[in-house]
């Protein structure tokens, strides 16, 4: 197996001989070296090599120092994990991955991107989405669907998966009975006669030939050994009660046929439909993998050139409601917004509200500006605008989503996220998410996107919007993606993205609970309309009654300190009786409000 990498110069002799006929390598600027700009699978049939030959996305070179670095890992270079195996050329250096314990980790990801990408042509072929993505894919033209290399690896790796009670039952039964003594034919021989006592020296010991399951086990334990030696694929045997067949000979089989011959041979031995399935599973391996079937070339790849159009839609199979969203996704001036969840409101938590979100595929270094926030700043308002005109205006009940507040006509926050990949070496998981909020500009020393607001200092100001960026780690997202785990993970991406918009707005705001003495909300509200407004938002109620408190929010910078000693400073009375209006002040932040 090789592996490339998406956009990366590579001298000719280590890309043309085994791509220079596929019509996918271009030259670089200098035009002393190759590179290629397409993501995925192909199998290679030249002169110098046949095999599979994945391309993995150029997220996954991290800059360290001057150089391109193969996982951030410093000083391993894409040139020096090009091959897999090391028989295909032994003078070729070592692995440095296998240095570090990291010799499968490539082969495993190729695997996870094939997957992926399989699902997102499934689901998007003879679409526009697929077009956009400029997604080309050729598999055997056979008839028969999944016969393709990396098909038939994938299912024989999952049937171990799925069968590894089955075969320790097979070994089982196949070898009870053996190396016990056969008495009958022991005591039919002429024995040692000794003080008149016979004496029985050569024992008849039971041995049976191998069994037809076993074989089968045999040449599939065999097979998935291969599989693990030679493309370095996470294959986890375990201890297997045979003796397997070394890799050369499976290499033996495939290059003769004599696999698909030998399987022919115990064809009809079974009756047991996993048995039936597993045989079907090895016969396409050895047929269809097979180097001495007279059909010329193989021709099977899947090649993507836009993968940002692949990111975006695994990130919202993970992270985007499926239901109850379709005009919010696509909005009414034609844009179309990429992920939206309905989830607990940033305030308390017995409200909802809807999140919206932009994954971008691109490095840290291109931060998204002009129209990109623009977009996501017109996503938010468009939402708001939306629950107004559908729900607030007609009257219609909120049930536990909330926008406009009825009591102070402020409204609630509307958290609006950019998404994009991250790829550490300190966190090469493929099932941990790793979700962490970015720091947006540290050459501006900002920590957050600037927030998008009319008027300083008020929060709960329709106009005032917030803008966060987090990071997730790439290798889960493929592997999430192309494992179909959406609905496992889905609720603790939401509850993770909702405590990192807390945890940040926290940072930017002091909140106060308010709660009036001696006035209701509504004249309490009125009466303070000018130091207050945009500031407070109710806190939850039955709907039924007026509620008692309101959340008071200052910003932690000079305008919001005077704010509230201009707040603090008033004496207001109330106007027919002169009674001073008066009001418990509690401190709090977001997120031990979220705990009441």
């Amino acid at each position: 197996m090789r592996i490339y990498f998406e956009d990366y110069s590579y001298k000719p002799s280590l890309i043309e001989p085994y791509l220079g006929g596929m019509d996918i390598l271009e030259h670089d600027s200098n035009m002393t070296s190759f590179k290629v700009r397409r993501i995925g699978y192909l199998f290679v049939s030249t002169e110098k090599y046949s095999g599979p030959v994945f391309i993995l996305p150029k997220s996954f070179l991290v800059n360290e120092g001057s150089r391109l670095n193969v996982l951030g890992m410093e000083g391993i270079f894409p040139e020096d994990v090009v091959e897999t195996d090391p028989d295909e050329n032994p003078d070729a250096p070592a692995n440095p991955l296998a240095k570090v314990g990291k010799e499968t980790l490539l082969p495993e990801l190729s695997l996870w991107l094939y997957r992926a990408l399989r699902r997102f042509l499934d689901e998007n072929i003879g679409t526009e989405i697929c077009a956009e993505a400029e997604l080309d894919a050729q598999f055997p033209e056979d008839g028969a669907r999944d016969k393709d290399l990396l098909s038939i690896t994938l299912a024989l790796i999952d049937f171990l998966k799925d069968h590894r009670n089955l075969f320790t039952q097979i070994s089982i039964i196949n070898h009870s009975g053996r190396n016990k003594i056969d008495w009958h034919k022991t005591v039919s021989r002429d024995p040692l006669i000794q003080n008149g006592e016979p004496w029985y020296i050569k024992l008849a010991i039971r041995e049976k030939s191998i069994n037809i399951d076993d074989r089968l086990i045999v040449l599939y334990y065999s097979v998935l050994n291969y599989l693990r030696r030679k493309y370095k694929f996470p294959v986890s045997i375990g201890e297997v009660p045979y003796e397997l067949l070394p890799v050369h000979t499976i290499q033996r089989y495939l290059e003769t046929g004599i696999g698909s011959k030998e399987l022919q041979r115990i064809r009809h031995h079974y009756f047991r439909d996993d048995l039936k399935h597993l045989w079907t599973l090895l016969d396409s391996f050895f047929t269809h993998n097979s180097t001495d079937r007279d059909e010329g070339k193989r021709k099977e790849y899947i090649l993507v050139s836009n993968f940002n159009i692949v990111f975006e839609r695994m990130m919202d199979a993970l992270i985007s409601d499926t239901h109850g969203v379709e005009e919010l996704k696509n909005q009414s001036d034609g844009k179309l917004v990429d992920h939206i969840f309905r989830y607990k409101s940033l305030i308390g938590r017995h409200t909802e509200i809807y999140y919206i979100g932009d994954s971008k595929y691109y490095s840290d270094t291109n931060r998204p500006e002009g129209v990109a926030l623009y977009k996501q700043f017109t996503y938010a308002k468009n939402a708001i605008q939306y629950h107004i005109d559908k729900i607030y205006l007609p009257g219609k009940s909120e049930g536990t989503l909330h926008y406009r507040d009825k009591y102070t006509e402020g409204y609630n926050i509307t958290p609006n996220f950019f998404i994009r990949s991250r790829v550490t070496k300190e966190d090469l998981s493929f099932d941990n998410p790793a979700i962490e909020m970015t720091y947006w500009d540290k050459k501006k020393h900002l920590e957050y996107p600037k927030t998008n607001k009319h008027f300083e200092d008020r929060l709960f100001d329709r106009d005032t919007l917030i803008l966060r960026e987090f990071k997730i780690n790439l290798l889960f997202v493929i592997a999430a993606y192309a494992g179909y785990e959406e609905e496992y993970w889905k609720s603790d991406f939401h509850r993770i993205i909702r405590e990192l918009f807390i945890e940040s707005i926290d940072k930017e705001y002091e909140f106060f609970i308010l709660t009036p003495q001696n006035e209701d909300i509504n004249k309490f509200h009125y009466l303070y309309f000018e130091w207050i407004n945009g500031k407070v938002y109710t806190l939850e109620s039955d709907n039924k009654t007026a509620p008692e408190h309101l959340l008071l929010a200052f910003e932690k910078n000079d305008t919001g300190k005077k704010d509230k000693e201009a707040f603090l400073s008033q004496k207001l009375r109330e106007y027919n009786t002169g009674k001073e209006l008066l009001y418990d002040l509690q401190p709090i932040t977001l997120a031990e409000l979220n705990k009441m």
